[in-house]
């Protein structure tokens, strides 16, 4: 029996974890102080990867999955505090890095009005192939439309295959491409899908 439940603050251990399936990245820009840096906004209230925009999927009592998601007030209210967040937990390495984020931000997680925002969605590999992240995007469907969002957006990077058949089998369209360049040797491209609501 799949449930999915709000996130609370003692389950920062799974989130940091979860949130690296979905992007590892993070740990090309941010290094070792990537997890405490994570662990700390998870922790903190009104930024875009506080608890408070977290559910989990749990099996058994077991987190299986997780999604972070939120609105396009959320984004708009609690960008520059993120921002001020990670540069309190990384010091000169946010500075090092502040062009790559400022570059990220205006192509992933670009959140318009009336837009709603599916950030990053995982899930443990035992727990694949179960409906799980199935569950996880509707549960952030049924928020969106709470909020009265006109439609829900999330970006997915253009090698990840298997993720945008998912989408695609569940009502998302692409309808954009962007690509961002982490350093001389790595590149991510994304595509932008999404459905009306």
């Amino acid at each position: 029996m799949i449930s999915i439940e709000k996130a609370t603050t003692k389950e920062s251990e799974d989130f940091v974890e979860l949130f690296l399936i979905s992007a590892p990245f993070f740990y090309l820009l941010f290094g070792q102080k990537t997890k405490p840096m994570l662990n700390n906004l998870f922790k903190t209230r009104e930024n875009l990867f506080s608890f408070e925009h977290v559910f989990f999927s749990k099996i058994e009592e077991n987190i299986s999955g997780m999604i972070i998601s939120y609105d396009w007030k959320s984004k708009n209210k609690e960008n520059l505090r993120t921002g001020y967040l990670m540069l309190k937990n990384l010091g000169i390495t946010f500075v090092k890095v502040l062009p790559i984020l400022l570059k990220l931000n205006q192509t992933v997680g670009k959140v318009i009005k009336g837009e709603f925002y599916i950030s990053n969605i995982a899930v443990y590999a035992p727990y694949r192939s179960l409906g799980i992240g199935k569950q996880l995007i509707f549960k952030a469907e049924e928020e969106a439309r709470k909020l009265k969002s006109l439609k829900i957006v999330l970006d997915v990077e253009k090698e990840n295959t298997i993720a945008i058949k998912f989408y695609k089998k569940i009502g998302y369209e692409k309808t954009s491409e962007s690509t961002l360049e982490l350093s001389r040797q790595h590149k991510l491209s994304f595509f932008r899908m999404e459905k009306v609501l």
